[in-house]
């Protein structure tokens, strides 16, 4: 750099900082729109979708949906991570008015597998990833561990209530979420027996491995009687 010339003060680099960050809104947008259309095309396409067809559903060139993204594993990632927020939020719904345990534990389950039903090919992709990505910023980024993550959630919440240890609780709840997860699986490949059945047995099942989880901690549970206010 010739002495006469200035270097480059804060002005101007808080100029190119400007320049760079105020397209920044329009990036989230598009990234956003990229990542829906993939959940469109996988719900239309199944767990192999192309990237010429989220192309398609996104409205841009093939080569662009990487621009925004580090590649295909990173588009997974985001996918995922807003799957497993909105099963999250799906589930949560089922505990927004009490009940006894076998009451909460029904409701859970039959909201899961109601979601499974309506979207096969989301299942089918985000159970590939099982594990696979477990967090993004701290948040569950498969269905499985969305499940997991709300039920262990829950479940902690009423052990403290019952004046029980929680520290069990997620050791506890990676069976029970096995269990229903490996059931559904099955199921939406089956589409047999029906749904309510399915559910059922599963209240039944998650039921006893609860109250002998509880048993075990000294703490006995009636499967009839409301829960604590949590």
């Amino acid at each position: 750099m010739p002495d006469d010339q200035p270097a480059a003060g804060p002005a101007i680099e808080a100029a190119r900082d400007g320049r760079s960050t105020r397209w920044d809104p329009h990036r989230r947008e598009r990234r956003t729109a990229i990542v829906q259309a993939a959940i469109d095309a996988i719900e239309q396409h199944g767990p192999d979708v192309l990237t010429g067809q989220i192309a398609e559903r996104a409205g841009v060139p093939r080569t662009h949906v990487y621009r925004h993204f580090e590649g295909k594993p990173a588009l997974d990632l985001a996918v995922c991570t807003q799957v497993a927020m909105q099963i999250g939020d799906h589930i949560r719904a089922a505990f927004t008015t009490g009940g006894s345990t076998t009451e909460l534990i029904g409701r859970a389950i039959a909201r899961h597998l109601d979601w499974v039903a309506a979207h096969p090919n989301l299942y089918r992709f985000v159970a590939r990833h099982a594990y696979a990505m477990t967090t993004h910023h701290g948040r569950p980024a498969d269905a499985k561990a969305a499940f997991a993550a709300e039920i262990t959630a829950l479940t902690a919440k009423y052990m403290a209530a019952l004046g029980l240890p929680t520290d069990p609780a997620e050791r506890m709840i990676v069976g029970v979420v096995g269990l229903v997860d490996a059931t559904a699986g099955w199921w939406v490949e089956r589409r047999q027996p029906d749904l309510a059945t399915v559910a059922a047995e599963l209240t039944e099942d998650v039921w006893l491995i609860i109250e002998r989880a509880a048993r075990q901690l000294g703490a006995t549970l009636d499967p009839d009687a409301p829960l604590p206010a949590i």
